[in-house]
């Protein structure tokens, strides 16, 4: 990666790609694991695409990538394939075991733990346990190869697509900062973010401000392989148009204790 390459870039010049979700309107047997995109986090993108194009001068095409939705049994199945050592035996990595390698840790039940946090004995977080359980749960192999087939494809698509000068804006995640808890009900909406972390491709997120109920906003920027000084200088222009961070204690006096 070069950085010697100056963050700060004419972005009216770069090319940009807006997906507003992940196909889910195009419902399928998929589409149920993940939440549909929020109003206010896709008119918060569209706030982002009208600056660009009204501020900036910049082109923005608007695009469906149909493989996102398989956005969640792709990873799956990645994880499951990968050889590196499963998140269950990283689990049980203690003080007396640290210097053991990953690889000959025992893989710990991660339904025990479950049923040990429903009384509070568990040290594990409810979010933990379920990343532990998911990548437990087996997978037919002509089901594991037509899935790494598909992320082999969408992986091709996506480094065909963001070139050294483009960036892909996409959702971070299809709600707004959750209650506590919650997300043990929508636990599978982290695929909006786990997925690139498999195509291999480098990821900026920017803050927007926050929706009428003081809860953060953003977006992410994708740009393409090694090109993090891109998605960096993309963000840092955005941050800077739309105020950067707010701290939702400080804008609402109803978050103050």
């Amino acid at each position: 990666i070069d950085f010697t390459i100056p963050f700060r870039v004419d972005i009216s010049k770069v090319r940009y790609i807006s997906v507003e979700d992940d196909g889910w309107s195009q419902f399928d047997g998929w589409s149920v694991f993940t939440s549909p995109v929020d109003r206010e986090l896709k008119l918060a993108q569209r706030r982002v695409v009208n600056f660009l194009e009204s501020s900036c001068g910049a082109t923005v095409e608007h695009k469906e990538i149909l493989l996102l939705r398989y956005s969640l049994p792709i990873w799956m199945a990645h994880i499951n394939n990968n050889g590196m050592p499963k998140f269950s035996q990283w689990c049980s990595a203690t003080k007396e075991n640290a210097e053991s390698s990953p690889y000959d840790l025992p893989m710990k039940n991660m339904y025990w733990e479950g049923l040990k946090k429903l009384f509070g004995k568990s040290d594990h977080t409810a979010y933990v346990i379920i990343t532990g359980i998911l990548e437990r749960i087996p997978m037919a192999k002509a089901s594991l190869d037509q899935l790494l087939a598909m992320g082999k494809e969408l992986r091709e698509q996506i480094h065909e697509l963001l070139d050294k000068n483009t960036v892909l804006i996409y959702p971070s995640h299809p709600m707004t900062a959750p209650r506590h808890h919650m997300p043990c009900f929508t636990g599978f909406n982290f695929a909006y973010t786990a997925i690139w972390n498999i195509m291999g491709v480098p990821v900026t997120q920017v803050p927007l401000g926050l929706d009428k109920n003081g809860l953060p906003l953003g977006v992410q920027i994708i740009g393409g392989v090694n090109q993090d000084r891109l998605t960096i200088a993309v963000a840092r222009e955005l941050e800077a148009a739309f105020g950067g961070w707010i701290d939702p204690a400080e804008k609402y006096e109803m978050y103050k204790y």
